[in-house]
C-alpha cells in the first residue's frame, strides 16, 4: 500500500474537503481506500458522510496505550474506510501532541497493522504544518499534497515553510486549490508562487473555485455527481486519474526492482476490527 498525506500551511485551504473527494474518487476506481483523519478537529467524517462526529478515534489510543485506534471505524457508502482522530479537549490535545513528540513512529507503527493490498492507499488529513501531526503524516508518506489557495497570505506561509516541507518529505507536490482566474490578484500570486518555487517544484494540479461546492456538501451529495461536466469536477477528476496512475506506477515499479530479501508474510489483521 502507499500513503498519500495532504497538508497545508495555512488554514481554510480546502484540505479536508479534498482528501475526502480523492478518498471517493479513487475508491470508485476500484483502489481499497483508507480516509484517516490525523487532525484534531476530527472534521473529516462530515465530508465522507458520516451523520454524527465521532467522539472516539486515533486520539483515545494516544491517550490510552490500551486502546486500539482501529475500534473506532466506519466505511462510507463509497466503500472508504474511515479512520476518525476523535474528540478531545484541549487538556487532552496537548497529551496527545506529547505522546506524538516522544514516539516518532506512532503513527507509521499504526499504518503498519493496516491489511490493504498493494495496490491499496491511505489518505492521511493532518492538522495544519507544523504539527506534531503533519510530521507524523509527511514522515509516513509516499507522496505529500501541500494544498494552498492562490492568496497572499497562504502562499506566503507555504514559500516559508517550503524548504521544511521538502525535507520531511521529498516526494511533495504543490496542489493550487478554489481557484478563480477571473481575480488579476490571484494571477499575480499564482506567478509569485511559482518563481518561489522554481523548475523543482511546478504548479502541475489546479482545482478550480466552484460555488456549487457547500451545497453539494449541505444535500450529502458530491459536485461530481451534481455538476459532473463543470470546470472543478474535471479538475477533481483528473486529479484522481493523476493520483491513481502514480499508484499503478509505483506498484509497477516496484515489481520490476530486485528483490532485497525475504519476502514478508501478509499480515492477517482486519483493520475494521
Amino acid at each position: 500500500m502507499k500513503a498519500i498525506a495532504l497538508v497545508s500551511t495555512a488554514g481554510g485551504t480546502g484540505r479536508t474537503t479534498l482528501t475526502a473527494a480523492l478518498a471517493v474518487l479513487l475508491a470508485r476506481r476500484g483502489r481499497q481506500v483508507v480516509a484517516l483523519d490525523f487532525d484534531p478537529q476530527n472534521l473529516l467524517g462530515a465530508q465522507l458522510g458520516i451523520d454524527a462526529l465521532p467522539t472516539t478515534g486515533l486520539a483515545q489510543a494516544l491517550l490510552d496505550a490500551g486502546t486500539a485506534w482501529h475500534a473506532s471505524t466506519w466505511r462510507n457508502a463509497d466503500g472508504v474506510l474511515f479512520v476518525p482522530y476523535g474528540q478531545v479537549s484541549v487538556a487532552d490535545s496537548t497529551h496527545c501532541d506529547a505522546r506524538l513528540a516522544a514516539e516518532p513512529r506512532w503513527l507509521g507503527d499504526a499504518l503498519a497493522e493496516l491489511d490493504l493490498p498493494e495496490d491499496g492507499v491511505v489518505l492521511l488529513d493532518t492538522a495544519r504544518y507544523p504539527s506534531q501531526q503533519a510530521e507524523h503524516a509527511l514522515r509516513c508518506a509516499d507522496l505529500a499534497l501541500c494544498v494552498t489557495p492562490p492568496e497572499p497570505v497562504a502562499c506566503t506561509t507555504l514559500v516559508a515553510r517550503l524548504a521544511a516541507l521538502r525535507a520531511a518529505c521529498a516526494n511533495l507536490r504543490i496542489v493550487v486549490n478554489r481557484l478563480h482566474p477571473a481575480r488579476d490578484m490571484q494571477r499575480d500570486v499564482l506567478a509569485m508562487l511559482g518563481a518561489a518555487l522554481g523548475d523543482g517544484l511546478p504548479l502541475a494540479q489546479r482545482v478550480h473555485l466552484d460555488v456549487a461546492m457547500p451545497e453539494s456538501f449541505a444535500r450529502g451529495t458530491w459536485l461530481f455527481d451534481d455538476a459532473p461536466h463543470s470546470q472543478a469536477s474535471h479538475d477533481l477528476q483528473g486529479l484522481a486519474n493523476w493520483l491513481d496512475a502514480w499508484l499503478e506506477a509505483s506498484l509497477d515499479a516496484r515489481h520490476d526492482a530486485p528483490l532485497a530479501g525475504p519476502a514478508m508474510a501478509p499480515r492477517r489483521e482486519d483493520p475494521s476490527s
